[in-house]
């Protein structure tokens, strides 16, 4: 895990600019969502951006996580009897 630094000041409105190598090391373009997260006194900053399917599919292997009826232990229907 890599570490960085940087300073800046919170103006009278309470507004902060998020230095420009953290926002693109956190995928925030100009204009894009934050989330903030305050605990135990340590506050993080990281994007809010919502994943597209295919970024959130982008690792999956198909062939790796196959599995055959009977392996599926969470399906409970009787055999030959599966719908929706």
């Amino acid at each position: 895990m890599q570490t960085a630094q940087r300073q800046s000041m919170v103006t009278r409105k309470g507004q902060v600019t998020i230095p420009v190598e953290m926002r693109r090391a956190i995928g925030v373009a100009d204009g894009g969502p934050v989330m903030f997260t305050l605990v135990d006194g340590v506050l993080t900053v990281r994007s809010a951006q919502k994943l597209s399917l295919a970024d959130l599919l982008s690792g999956f292997d198909a062939v790796r996580h196959r599995h055959t009826a009977e392996e599926r232990v969470w399906d409970d229907a009787p055999q030959g009897r599966e719908s929706l």
